[in-house]
């Protein structure tokens, strides 16, 4: 879109100048009043160059009066890298509801409908570059008809500049080959190249050790609701705090469970069922608001379950599996806290309980799990989308390929990892794993400095995956660990 210049300088008031540059959008096109030639302001704003030339600093001039916070701003980068609301969740930490929040504030903002216009937005404004992006534009008062003309503005770079480039490449490639591992198309699991100690972090350990928790996260904090607790089934809520290293206690929840899940849906956190203190499944349904630390109770579970397997996917609930108290589930229901109603959906194939899922693109995956036959190494990918249409919502994937139970399982930047549980050689220590959706393999990365048993709480912050309890020969573990899942390399910027 064309950049409209306007000055009242009479040769140049001849005709308006149009070029291909960034500025804010008014009423179609997009507009910038510059001061008139000659004055301080416009010898401010074009700084003089060689000869009579003024270099226009589009990049200055970009997002004129929109409004946009800082962390708008952040958002709107990210969106134009192509990161998904759970990944700039992730990376900013903070819930996915709150990103959509900024999203509609931001799209209000710059007047566009859709996140490809908001990336093509943030491009044209300078905030990300790409590739072929023009030069600065020349401001050339000696043209024809004194009639601005845009030329490319020379690029000067030192011999230092290209050696830095190259060093922040080999440093790039220094670090990916040492934490990749070469390919095996033989086997479908590959061993990850040595990891260094510092993947492993050790923070204040949990108040009580407990397993079989819910957990989720809300805005830097991580709570841990019911599970057992010092011995015992628990109603206990704790509250860690990434930044600050600190645990807080919150009010209890009403009814004390194990074997349950927890989902963030909006600013509230759901938990299902799960098994109460008489040692039976229970059907209810208490939301916590933690931002009010008050509790409430929604509809109930069409039928009382533990040990199911709980997913969120664009705002509902999902519930796969469980234990009803008699039998193994292979039966989903989900949620919709806008309906305050349940649904029940396709089942899956092979009854399960203690499975657990994550959420990859477009799909909820579910891995593992124990049945009357004992421990699953499948794992399935679910497609909510399809139920609609009337499609069959379940394929197969590969599965860890170990007779692992007791696993907890958690997405991170469009890959899943896996930690805890028992094999039947082995109950904890097992090395943690990386489900690589690409390759539909499943990766070894190292082993945790101390044993992580069964039912650990995990949790993605960052880009740490945090390790909570577990439990190991009926012993609770207290231990709380976080492991590095993803290094940032960070590249100086270069100017000329």
């Amino acid at each position: 879109m064309p950049l409209l210049f306007y000055t009242s300088d009479p040769p140049i008031k001849k005709r308006a100048i149009i070029c291909d540059c960034k500025a804010r959008i008014v009423h179609g096109c997009m507009v910038y009043n510059l001061p008139d030639p000659g004055t301080e302001a416009f010898n401010e704003r074009l700084p003089v160059g060689r000869g009579r030339k003024f270099i226009f600093p589009f990049r200055d001039m970009m997002v004129v009066e929109n409004g946009l916070s800082e962390r708008e701003l952040e958002i709107l980068k990210l969106v134009a890298t192509g990161a998904s609301n759970k990944e700039i969740a992730t990376r900013l930490v903070i819930s996915p509801n709150t990103v959509k929040v900024h999203l509609r504030n931001i799209f209000a903002k710059i007047d566009v409908v859709s996140r490809t216009e908001a990336t093509l937005y943030a491009m044209r404004t300078g905030l990300i570059r790409h590739e072929g992006e023009s030069q600065p534009a020349v401001f050339d008062r000696t043209s024809p008809e004194g009639i601005p003309s845009l030329l490319p503005a020379p690029r000067r770079r030192g011999l230092w500049v290209f050696l830095a480039v190259g060093a922040a490449l080999i440093l790039i490639m220094v670090v990916f080959f040492a934490i990749r591992s070469p390919t095996n198309p033989q086997g479908q699991i590959k061993q990850a190249a040595a990891t260094p100690p510092s993947r492993w972090l050790s923070h204040q350990d949990l108040s009580e050790s407990g397993f079989g928790m819910a957990i989720a996260s809300y805005e830097g904090t991580v709570f841990l609701i019911g599970g057992q607790r010092g011995g015992q089934i628990s109603g206990m809520v704790s509250a860690y705090r990434v930044e600050g290293d600190q645990w807080q206690e919150k009010s209890a929840k009403p009814t004390p469970v194990t074997d349950t899940g927890a989902v963030l849906l909006g600013e509230k956190i759901y938990i299902p069922g799960g098994l109460g203190l008489d040692g039976k499944p229970v059907e209810v349904l208490e939301v916590y608001d933690p931002r009010s630390d008050q509790w409430e109770q929604a509809k109930p579970l069409p039928i009382a379950l533990s040990g199911y397997a709980l997913a969120s996917f664009e705002g509902q609930l999902y519930v796969f599996g469980g234990w009803d108290g008699a039998a193994y589930s292979a039966r989903v229901f989900v949620y919709d806290p806008g309906e305050n109603s349940w649904q029940e959906h396709q089942p899956m194939a092979t009854p399960r309980a203690f499975g657990s899922a994550g959420v990859l693109g477009t799909k909820i995956m579910l891995a593992g799990g124990v049945n009357a036959q004992g421990p699953l190494t499948d794992m399935l990918a679910y497609y909510p989308q399809r139920e609609t249409s009337g499609e069959a919502a379940w394929e197969s994937r590969s599965g860890p390929l170990e007779n692992r139970a007791g696993f907890s399982l958690v997405a991170l930047a469009e890959s899943l990892y896996l930690a805890g549980g028992s094999s039947t050689q082995q109950e904890g220590g097992l090395p943690i794993l990386r489900y690589d959706e690409n390759q539909d393999r499943w990766e070894i990365l190292d082993l945790p400095p101390v044993p992580i048993g069964n039912q650990p709480g995990l949790a993605a912050i960052g880009n740490y995956i945090h390790v909570f309890g577990g439990v190991i020969n009926a012993t609770a573990q207290s231990e709380h660990l976080a492991y590095q899942a993803i290094y940032t390399v960070l590249i100086p910027a270069i100017s000329r």
